[in-house]
This record gives structure tokens, C-alpha cells and sequence, in this order.
């Protein structure tokens, strides 16, 4: 197994990061949270944001066949909610990947261009 270089170990943690903060947001209903999560991911961070409201559309409907998807409060019942955490979490995590890879595919380009 290759040792991970710097770049490597930055891109790790830069993943971490997202995800971190976007469970962070779920967690503790911070809008915040996710707001930071989307500005390190642009700009794939705004096609996480509209997954985001798909994948919440979706819990709901199918869900909603299921069982109540309100309690009796007016409250998210506990499995909406935590579907939903790890549902935007996998979704920034995801985007934060893509965006490594994307700066990546862009960073060998330009070294190719550079090349006399």
C-alpha cells in the first residue's frame, strides 16, 4: 500500500470536514452548519443543495406510505429525522469527493498544458 501523501491527507480532511459539518447541521438543526458545508463545495455543493430537497421529498413521500410522517406535536418523527441526517450527510460527503476529484482532473491539466 502507497503512503498518502500531503495532498492526499488534505483532501481527507477536507472530506472529513464536509461531512463533519454536515452532520453537524442534522444534528443540531443549524442551518449554519450547512450553509459552510455548501460554500466548500461549490460549485457541486449546489447540486447537493438541490439533492438535499429531493432526497427530503422522497423520505416523505415514501415514508408517508408507510407511517405518519408528523407526529402528534407537529414534529418530524425520530426516523424522519435521522434518515434526513444521513441523507445530507452522504450527499456533502459525496460532493465533497467529487469536488476533490474535480480539482484534481483540473490540476493534471494543467500540468499537461504547462509541459513544453
Amino acid at each position: 500500500m502507497a503512503a498518502m501523501g500531503i495532498s492526499g491527507w488534505a483532501a481527507a480532511c477536507y472530506v472529513a470536514a464536509v461531512g463533519g459539518l454536515a452532520a453537524l447541521g442534522g444534528l443540531t438543526e443549524n442551518g449554519r452548519f450547512y450553509l459552510a458545508a455548501v460554500l466548500l463545495t461549490l460549485p457541486i455543493g449546489l447540486a447537493a443543495l438541490v439533492a438535499v430537497y429531493v432526497a427530503r421529498g422522497l423520505l416523505t413521500g415514501v415514508g408517508g406510505l408507510f407511517t405518519e410522517t408528523r407526529g402528534p406535536d407537529g414534529a418530524d418523527p425520530a426516523w424522519l429525522t435521522a434518515a434526513g441526517v444521513v441523507a445530507n450527510t452522504l450527499l456533502f460527503t459525496a460532493a465533497a469527493v467529487a469536488t476533490v476529484l474535480l480539482v484534481e482532473r483540473l490540476a493534471a491539466r494543467r500540468r499537461v498544458s504547462r509541459r513544453p
